[in-house]
Parts: C-alpha cells; structure tokens; sequence
C-alpha cells in the first residue's frame, strides 16, 4: 500500500518552471576559481565596515559586469514556429533560495534588477531582504502565491502565458541566475536553466594548486555554467566563464572591483 496525495501547493511554482525548462537546450562547462583575493576582500569589508559579504554576492556582482562585454549572452528565447529574441539592455539576476512554505521545504528564486550597476553592499542589501522575511512577507512574492493558488492546469497556462512574454521576461526571470549549494559539501553541479546563463556553486574548499611550479593550499570553487546553446555557442559561454574566474582571482585585490 501507498500512500497518495495531490501535488502539493507549495512545490506548484517549481512544477510549472521545469515544464518550461525543457523548451532550452542546455550544455554544461565548469571551472576551478582560486577564492583567495575574495576571501581576503569578505574579511576586510567584515573587519573595517562590519558589513558581511556572502559569496553568492560576489559572483553576482562579477557576472553583472562581465555580461555587459557580451549582449549576446544577456538574451532570451522565446519559443514557437516563429522563434523570437530579446536583447536586454539591464542585467538583472536571479538566484534561489532555500525555503519553507507550510511547512514544505522549497526553492525559491529572489530578483536583484540592474545588478551591473549596484556595488557589492547593494546587492547584499537585496539578498538580505530576502533572506530576512518570511514567504508571506514579500511582496515579490505575490504572483507565485496566485499561482499556488490556482489549480495545476489553470496554473501552468498562466505560467507560461507571463513567461513567454519577452518583453516581461527579465523581470520574472532576471537575464541570468546564480545558485548555491555551498551550504554543504558539494563540490560543483549543473543547474537547470530558465535564462540564457546559469552558475552553479558548490562549495569553497581547501585544494592543493600549482601556483608559480609550487605546491599550495588555495580556497577553491568549482563554478559551473550551464547555458543555452540555442542563444550563444560554446566558444562564447567558455570566453564568459574565464572571464568570470579571471575577475573573481584579481578583481577585488584591494577593494578594486567595488565599482
């Protein structure tokens, strides 16, 4: 005998997003980011501001700026018979949350509009407000509550009536994502995606590298990206990744990617 229930409300936003997700075609790369420089910068900022910097902010504030230096990758896909493009000219990112709705353990997405243009403070201003209320509390999290609401069928139509609309897009699914599970012992996974770009990070620990022919301990992250291939080649998405470690490893040496 089992037992057997109706999908429950609280996981309805995560059913409708990944009946979505299957419209991309996704292909994987991933790279090792020496966290050093950032570690050091986290603890100044700690000791001379006592402000806390969480590292997911740090690979947001770095995308942002990367994306700028490449458009094509700031995009979204709509598709149809006729398939569309949207070029974005904000850079807005979403990342997820690890969260409880009636007592159901969900992930939840929170959106940071125009981080290319907020400092480090800012955007961890905004993840804060997130991380700091309830479900209920947020107002931007009113449109998932009415989904939750509605029945599954009715749900997913209107799911997928607001997010095939280019023009809103961005500002339901930002123009890229970053997610963690750096709270555990993971050392690197694949995302699935609902924009052109999505990084995933495990967490940042203690390696040997060869740095200069010797032998050190460094704090690594394995920072994964998955992205469409239907919106940017393979050459694109990897020039975007080296991108992303080189700023991560020299970037904020002396606060100088705070910006």
């Amino acid at each position: 005998m089992i037992n057997t229930m109706r999908f429950p409300k609280a996981r309805r936003h995560t059913y409708y997003f990944l009946r979505y997700a299957k419209e991309f075609s996704p292909v994987y790369l991933s790279t090792d980011i020496d966290f050093t420089q950032v570690k050091v910068e986290r603890q100044r900022q700690l000791q001379e501001l006592d402000v806390k910097i969480s590292y997911i902010t740090f690979v947001i504030h770095t995308v942002s700026r990367v994306l700028k230096h490449y458009p094509e990758a700031n995009t979204a896909i709509r598709h149809s018979l006729l398939p569309k493009m949207a070029w974005y000219k904000k850079v807005n990112a979403k990342f997820t949350l690890d969260s409880m709705i009636d007592k159901t353990r969900v992930v939840l997405s929170g959106l940071i509009p125009n981080t290319d243009e907020l400092s480090l403070h800012q955007i961890q201003e905004k993840i804060n407000y997130y991380r700091e209320h309830s479900f209920r509390e947020i107002n931007e999290f009113t449109p998932v509550q009415k989904l939750q609401s509605l029945p599954l069928g009715i749900g997913q139509w209107m799911y997928n009536k607001a997010i095939k609309n280019l023009s809103k897009r961005e500002q339901l699914q930002g123009t890229f994502t970053v997610t963690s599970l750096g709270h555990q012992p993971i050392q690197s996974f694949f995302p699935i995606i609902s924009s052109t770009t999505c990084f995933g990070m495990g967490a940042i620990q203690n390696r040997p590298v060869v740095v200069k022919d010797e032998v050190e301990i460094c704090p690594m992250l394995t920072l994964s990206l998955v992205f469409d291939h239907r919106a940017i080649d393979g050459a694109m998405a990897a020039d975007i990744l080296t991108d992303v470690k080189t700023n991560l490893e020299t970037g904020y040496q002396k606060g100088g990617a705070l910006a």
